[in-house]
This record gives structure tokens, C-alpha cells and sequence, in this order.
């Protein structure tokens, strides 16, 4: 376990030297000689801790509950003769054809159509 708490504590003492070298304005050269820190350990830790950063959020994203779109009740679909006046004063009048185009995102679309 004390490897562990090292590495801990390691990893927290890098994301704060990242951190204070951001705010810095300074190059990583100029950042390592004024902080005594080898560039390559630099380097190095900016590398890993960035990967560890990425398959975290990776790891959250697959294991995230996908999002399920609510459920859209259209009523019921019936044949009738609609007038038009009608048709255009009443939202609920059903026509006797219908149509529905559903974009489902990255250029795919769903058309259902009834005639």
C-alpha cells in the first residue's frame, strides 16, 4: 500500500507542477530550470497523466446510462375523409395520408409515409 500512497502523491505533486506551468506564460525549458525538474520527467508525466485522463473519461462515457429519447404517441392512424377547411382550423383533424421524418442524426433519416 505504500507504493500506492507514493504514486499518489506523486501523481499530485506532477498535476500541480502542470498546473503551475500553465499559468506560467514560460517554456517547459525555462519551466523545468527555474523548478529543477528534468524535462524528460516532465515530459513524461504530462504524457501519462493526459492518457489517464483520457481513459477516464473514456471509462465514463461507456459506462454512463445512454440517454433513451422519450416515447411520442402520434394516436391512432385511421382512413377518413378530412375537409379541408377543417383540416385548417382543427390540429386535431387526421388526414388521410401521413408522413413522418424522423432525423436520427449523422445524415440518416427515417421517413414512414402512409397513403
Amino acid at each position: 500500500m505504500g507504493q500506492q500512497a507514493s504514486a499518489i502523491s506523486k501523481e499530485a505533486i506532477w498535476r500541480d507542477h502542470l498546473t503551475r506551468y500553465a499559468a506560467s506564460g514560460k517554456t517547459i525549458a525555462a519551466f523545468c530550470r527555474d523548478e529543477a525538474i528534468a524535462e524528460g520527467n516532465f515530459y513524461a508525466w504530462r504524457t501519462r497523466l493526459r492518457q489517464d485522463t483520457a481513459n477516464m473519461a473514456q471509462k465514463a462515457s461507456t459506462s454512463a446510462p445512454k440517454q433513451v429519447a422519450p416515447f411520442i404517441d402520434l394516436g391512432p392512424v385511421k382512413s377518413r375523409a378530412v375537409n379541408h377547411e377543417t383540416a385548417r382550423t382543427s390540429a386535431s383533424a387526421i388526414a388521410p395520408g401521413i408522413d413522418i421524418r424522423l432525423d436520427l442524426g449523422n445524415g440518416i433519416v427515417l421517413t414512414i409515409a402512409r397513403r
